[in-house]
Parts: C-alpha cells; sequence; structure tokens
C-alpha cells in the first residue's frame, strides 16, 4: 500500500516537472496572455486615437512586479500573467460634477466611449483574423473532396475500438472487408457496408508493416479514427476571404447554438478554466499550426463573449452608452452600481457552472461504457470537420 502510494507520488511529481508539463504551461501562459493583452491594446490605442490619458497599462495582474515610463502613462509588469488592464482617467462616467480635465475618460462624448470600450473585442478579432491569414498561408487549405484524400489515419480516439485494436496516427488503411480502398470516400463507404452486428476486417500498414485485424464497432459503425487532412496551397486574396469567413463562422455559430440550447431550455455547454487550460495544453503539442489557430478561435470567444449585452462587460458599457445617446442623459450611477452587481454574479455563476461541466468531463473520462456513445459522435465530428469549415469557407468565395 505504502509502496503504491509512493509510486504514485513519485510519478506524479515527474509529470508535473516533464519538459511536457513545462511545455503546456509556457503554452497556456503564452496563448491567454496574448489574447488578453492584445484586447487591452485595443482600448490602449482607441484612448490614444481619443485623446484620453491613460495612468496605466498593466501586463498581468496581482503583484507589481516592474514599473517603467517617465509621461503620463505607468507601464507595469505583475506578478500573474494571464492577463492585464488598461486604466484610463476618470473612467467613472457616471459622476459628471466631478469632470475637471477634458481628457478624462468621463469628459468624452457617449459615442467616444462607446468606441474605446469595443476596441478591446475589435483587437480580439483583428488578432483572430491575422492568425487565421497567416495559417492558412503556411498550411494552405484542407482538401475537402474525400475522394481526393488518402485513406490515412490522422487522429485515433480514446476509448474507441481503433484504439483498443491498435491503430494509430499515420496508419494507411489499405482494405477494408477485402476490398481495396485508396480514398476517405471508399474507406467511410465500406465500413457502412458493414452488416450490422459483425466486425470489420481492416488491412492496415503501421511502421512498414502490414497487419489484418477483426474490429468490432459501435452501433452507428465508428471505429474512432478520423483522417488526416490533406492541403492545397491558397493565395494571400484567399486567404483574406478565409481568414475573415472564419471570424463571421465561429461567432455565428457560437451565437446560434447557444440561442437554439437556450429555446430549447438547455444548459449550454461551456468550457471553464479548467477546460480552456488543458484544451491550451493539448493544442501545443498538436504542431504550431494547430497551437495558433486555436489561439485564433480563443480571441474570437473572448472579443465575442465582452460584446455580450451582460453589466460589467463591455458590451454591457455599450448598451449604457446606446441609452445616454438616445436619452441624451447619463444613466443613473446607481442604476450602473446595481446594473454591475447583478453582472457580476451572473458571470461568477457562470464560472462556478463551467468549472463543475470541466470536473465532470474529466471524472467521466474513466466511465468508459458511459461515454462510448459520445465518442463515436466526436469521431464522426472530427473526421467531417475540415470538410464543414471549407464548405463554409467556399460560400465567401
Amino acid at each position: 500500500m505504502v509502496a503504491s502510494l509512493a509510486n504514485f507520488l513519485m510519478a506524479k511529481i515527474i509529470w508535473l516537472f516533464s519538459w511536457h508539463t513545462l511545455l503546456s504551461v509556457i503554452g497556456i501562459i503564452f496563448a491567454l496572455g496574448l489574447v488578453v493583452i492584445i484586447h487591452e491594446l485595443g482600448h490602449f490605442l482607441a484612448c490614444r486615437l481619443l485623446d484620453i490619458r491613460v495612468e496605466e497599462f498593466s501586463i498581468g495582474f496581482g503583484k507589481l512586479l516592474k514599473k517603467w515610463g517617465k509621461g503620463e502613462t505607468q507601464y507595469s509588469l505583475r506578478a500573474i500573467p494571464l492577463g492585464g488592464y488598461v486604466k484610463p482617467a476618470g473612467e467613472y462616467y457616471a459622476r459628471e460634477a466631478e469632470i475637471k480635465d477634458p481628457r478624462d475618460f468621463a469628459a468624452k462624448p457617449w459615442y467616444s466611449r462607446l468606441f474605446m470600450v469595443f476596441a478591446g473585442a475589435g483587437m480580439n478579432y483583428v488578432l483572430a483574423f491575422v492568425i487565421f491569414f497567416f495559417v492558412i498561408i503556411s498550411m494552405g487549405i484542407p482538401v475537402n473532396n474525400p475522394k481526393q484524400v488518402p485513406p490515412v489515419i490522422g487522429e485515433v480516439l480514446d476509448n474507441m475500438p481503433a484504439k483498443e485494436y491498435g491503430l494509430e496516427k499515420g496508419d494507411q488503411i489499405l482494405e477494408i472487408n477485402n476490398t481495396s480502398v485508396t480514398n476517405w470516400e471508399q474507406l467511410v463507404k465500406a465500413i457502412a457496408a458493414t452488416p450490422d452486428g459483425e466486425p470489420v476486417l481492416v488491412k492496415y500498414e503501421q511502421g512498414g508493416q502490414v497487419f489484418t485485424k477483426e474490429i468490432p464497432v459501435t452501433g452507428n459503425k465508428k471505429l474512432g479514427f478520423a483522417v488526416a487532412p490533406v492541403y492545397e496551397k491558397a493565395g494571400p486574396f484567399k486567404a483574406i476571404k478565409i481568414a475573415g469567413y472564419q471570424c463571421y463562422y465561429w461567432t455565428a455559430l457560437s451565437i446560434t447554438t447557444i440561442a437554439d440550447k437556450l429555446w430549447h431550455k438547455q444548459a449550454p455547454e461551456m468550457a471553464g478554466p479548467i477546460g480552456i487550460f488543458e484544451l491550451v495544453g493539448k493544442g501545443v503539442h498538436s504542431g504550431w499550426e494547430d497551437y495558433f489557430f486555436l489561439i485564433g478561435l480563443i480571441s474570437v470567444a473572448i472579443g465575442m463573449f465582452n460584446l455580450f449585452p451582460i453589466p460589467i462587460l463591455d458590451g454591457g458599457h455599450i448598451v449604457f452608452f446606446i441609452i445616454e445617446g438616445i436619452r441624451g442623459k447619463r444613466v443613473k450611477e446607481k442604476t450602473l452600481e446595481k446594473a454591475s452587481a447583478i453582472g457580476a454574479i451572473f458571470l461568477l455563476s457562470l464560472v462556478l457552472y463551467a468549472t463543475y461541466s470541466d470536473i465532470m468531463r474529466i471524472k467521466n473520462r474513466g466511465a468508459k461504457p458511459a461515454v462510448q456513445a459520445e465518442q463515436a459522435e466526436q469521431a464522426e465530428q472530427v473526421e467531417n470537420q475540415e470538410e464543414i469549415i471549407l464548405d463554409e469557407a467556399d460560400k465567401a468565395n
């Protein structure tokens, strides 16, 4: 018992200080730090453009480590690197009587304040667009015709038949049920043609050797592997179109998914801090293209979420500025304080719910029978993901 516990603790210590873990931590800090700093940079540049005095631009938050700058703005580096903030002078815009400096945030007209607040989310979309553009230029775009994609495995899901029977990423499928397959369409059709209740006879090449195995399939005839995508070069104009469409596509998909869930009185699926850290940590080890594409997706999510009309978020402030523009006078300070308190409680509830969802997802991974169907569905989604994205992107061309 003691020896087993000691071995378990030693394994965890080795894992904690391993290069794999260290690289994951660095990747998480860089990804989230970049997205948040770019968001705050949007606010900062807008302040400069609108001649709003900025008291502090902080990289990170928490304990002050270093500060510099001899002008009116103090630049600081703080202990916790997962964020940052911009502090404009006179940001309490409801207190008109206290406005003394015309360069205070509060002294500016409502539309200038609205632009300054919107600029953070706007810069998140700029970052996402730039990342998508360079990833597309570097990698190209996936070939979405399954007849032109060779039957090579790109990913094998855990707790699925393919994983259990030894198939690996990079394996080339040669035959399904004694029928030769030379492209992904033939492979999918051959598996689907397998009689119900019978295993799939798979002949494949792995590491220069050829193997043949009978593999039982799930009820929906999924082995649990996805295609290795094939890419074709894209010129700069096409990359611009697709990068822009990616920003639109993921925003529209997220909003329609959330709206559909709420319409059907279902709880939206959310990733909390644990889920985001885990996702980014895995992305670090999937190749730089996948990692940066993931940063682009996170930047879109942060930008979109900040524009939601929730008090305390940028979108909530924008709503109050619009109301001010329509009414011709500012919203009362007590109203703002109450709305901000409600918004803070709502956001805290979302974080707690998302964190609970993360914990339950991790807990359920060990329950193999309970997740078989879900992972089979995930396998199908992964197989079609590249095709779906390019089908949608083609509509932009």
